[in-house]
């Protein structure tokens, strides 16, 4: 039993027996009043009618004697009348039936009441003519006790009401209220949501319990954020160059890795400042590395979201742009890299004015399918760059061509359905963002849109949800996801697929009992249109709320925190859960985590790549640290071999998505509801 109960029912029971004690004495106090109050009118009527019959006892008249009693007795409360005249020895005696009474006989039979007998002697100066004896019906004093104790009964539940809703009134504010405070503020803190410290309290006992739990939930709030700066101190000692702020050189090559592997197009701007290496060489540390940094701020200023910074040496910086390329976009890569030149000419100039050699760059575009390795990669950046030295225009560019079709697709004795089955890749890699644009709209318009499913599943094997990829159908080819979300992301288009996808996912559930989690794209958190059809199709589908989760980058926590509150609170309002993808991926603090209540955050893939490498261990377990303090779920993603799972879950990593895990499967269910 609960304090406040034990303290509400103890002094409600306690109030109980206080107004019982006092209408009980209330009770036996108007019971005695009523016995004397009827002996008392007795008397009274025994005196009063020894003064009327005086004169007639003097001369002996029997007649008018029994005129007085009859009219005196006659029709009241009395029940036995009785006159012994001494003078013959006569006796006149009266008896009156009982009056019908509305008291319970319960009530006469539970309280004793009893009739009462009055006796006098009759005198005229010294002679005594009789005696006169009066016996009481206690009809009347029942009958006004009946009344006296409806009337205390309903005083005392009246009161007692009243008390009780008063003890209540004050127990609510006075303990319950802040018993209630310190409930929540305990939770909040296991949450690790602070807030601001609780209020003291009216309660004078309760004030160094506050004061204790203020001090707590300060100290706990201090712990967490040390624990998340060590987290991003982690992350950027083993990803961030120091200087320029960008990524240094070993999460340069993971992203180059990366990059390589996808059959996608793109390009690589590079660009090199000799001053900064000039300067080291003459030990001027501060100034190189004040150099550096402005260059960084500035990279990170003008390049877009979907773009990739680092710094591969101590002069030179890449940016990876994984985008759909064509003529168009090569000559505005061409003319924005001149204009990128002579900005960071004018900041070389500023921080290092005696540097004679000129800011120089190159543009290394990656045409789809092709076969190039980093090493091979970075050897054409040094080249690039070579030539650019040697350009009067300080620029140069290399185009590398796409490499053959790979094996599996060139073969002539594959079956239709496995041909449609693979992520064929076509001539249609070359299309630009337009392009593919008016060919997504194309397919979401005749429902060629089709969900490919990667399963998440924990260290037991167990399926936790499956992850949603869009397939595009055209001409019997399927394209993944990968080679047309760039150009809609760089279009900010991806509302109308996000949508599409939803729908068929709910269709999907509707035939199937599983998890599935969708992604939804950057550009759509900040589209309101989307949210609210977002808001208002989720409320005609509350029956897939505990099966639909969905996955929402974080960089859109970052950059478009207004919009992604408000989608949370959308997500929130009709009981959909959702996680965060990436986590971990931007250098910013993670502390952003404590506002929001995600299901399961999905690490990027960075860390988890090398989960043994030293300060890649240490940022991953600090990482986990952090989600895990906060009570969500982490799960690895690009899980590729045995020792990493075995790494990862040896570091408490609960969930797990990759090759090693599972393997992508289609499923072509028909045509959406919508």
């Amino acid at each position: 039993m609960s304090l406040y109960r034990q303290l509400f029912l103890g002094l409600s029971l306690l109030f109980l027996l206080l107004l019982a004690g006092i209408a009980f004495s209330q009770f036996t106090t108007t019971r005695s009043y009523l016995v004397e109050q009827q002996t008392l009118e007795i008397d009274n009527a025994i005196h009063a009618v020894g003064l009327a019959i005086s004169p007639y006892l003097e001369q002996d008249d029997t007649v008018a004697i029994e005129s007085v009693i009859n009219a005196m007795f006659d029709g009241s409360l009395y029940q036995k009348v009785t006159l012994q005249l001494l003078k013959g020895n006569t006796i006149i005696e009266r008896s009156y039936p009982a009056q019908p009474s509305d008291v319970p006989h319960w009530f006469r039979q539970w309280v004793n009441i009893p009739a009462v007998t009055r006796q006098n002697t009759l005198t005229s100066g010294w002679l005594q003519y009789g005696k006169i004896t009066v016996t009481s019906y206690p009809t009347l004093a029942y009958r006004k006790l009946w009344q006296s104790s409806w009337q205390l009964l309903s005083t005392f539940i009246i009161g007692f009401a009243i008390g009780v809703l008063a003890l209540k009134l004050l127990l609510d504010q006075f303990v319950k209220k802040p018993l209630r405070q310190f409930q929540q503020k305990a939770h909040a803190i296991a949450d690790q949501h602070f807030g601001q410290p609780l209020p003291a309290p009216p309660t004078k006992e309760f004030i160094p319990l506050t004061h204790a739990f203020n001090q707590m939930a300060a100290k706990i709030e201090q712990h967490f954020n040390q624990q998340a700066q060590e987290a991003d101190l982690l992350r950027k000692r083993a990803y961030q160059d120091p200087e320029s702020g960008l990524n240094n050189r070993k999460r340069l090559l993971l992203h180059l890795e990366d990059w390589l592997e996808q059959d996608t197009a793109g390009t690589i701007v590079i660009v090199r400042l000799e001053a900064i290496s000039r300067l080291r060489s003459q030990k001027h540390f501060p100034q190189a590395a004040k150099l550096a940094e402005k260059v960084g701020h500035h990279l990170k200023s003008t390049a877009s979201a979907q773009a990739k910074l680092g710094r591969l040496s101590h002069s030179e910086f890449i940016i990876i742009r994984p985008e759909q390329a064509d003529a168009t976009d090569e000559e505005q890569t061409t003319q924005a890299l001149q204009s990128l030149l002579d900005q960071l000419s004018h900041i070389q100039a500023r921080y290092s004015p005696e540097s004679l050699q000129p800011v120089c760059g190159g543009v290394i575009t990656k045409q789809a399918r092709s076969s190039l390795a980093v090493s091979a990669l970075l050897a054409q950046c040094d080249n690039v760059l070579s030539k650019a030295q040697h350009s009067p225009t300080r620029i140069a560019a290399i185009r590398h061509q796409k490499g053959p079709l790979p094996k599996s697709e060139s073969q002539g004795n594959q079956t239709p359905q496995h041909a449609l089955q693979q992520m064929h890749q076509p001539e249609h890699l070359l299309w630009g963002k337009q392009q593919w644009l008016e060919l997504c709209q194309t397919a979401i318009d005749n429902d060629r849109i089709t969900l490919s499913f990667q399963t998440v599943r924990d260290s037991q094997h167990h399926p936790l949800h499956q992850e949603v990829f869009a397939v595009l159908k055209h001409h019997e080819h399927c394209y993944s996801a990968h080679l047309f979300i760039p150009a809609l992301n760089a279009l900010r288009q991806t509302s109308p697929l996000d949508r599409h996808i939803i729908q068929k996912a709910v269709h999907y559930l509707s035939l199937h009992q599983t998890f599935l989690a969708i992604n939804i794209a950057p550009t759509s958190i900040a589209d309101t249109e989307f949210i609210q059809w977002l808001d208002s199709f989720l409320a005609e589908h509350p029956v897939v709320s505990q099966q639909l989760i969905f996955e929402l980058p974080e960089i859109a926590f970052l950059e478009e925190s207004a919009q992604t509150r408000l989608l949370c609170l959308v997500l929130d309002r009709h009981q959909f859960t959702y996680g965060i993808d990436h986590f971990g991926h931007h250098f910013d603090s993670v502390g952003y985590l404590r506002q929001y209540h995600p299901k399961y955050v999905k690490i990027d893939a960075d860390f988890t790549r090398q989960p043994t490498d030293g300060i890649q261990h240490d940022a991953l377990r600090a990482l986990i640290q952090t989600a895990y303090h906060l009570n969500i779920k982490t799960i690895a993603t690009r899980v590729e071999h045995q020792p990493q799972y075995q790494a990862l879950k040896t570091l408490g990593i609960v969930g797990f998505q990759g090759h090693y895990i599972t393997v992508h499967k289609e499923a072509n269910h028909g045509r959406s509801s919508s």
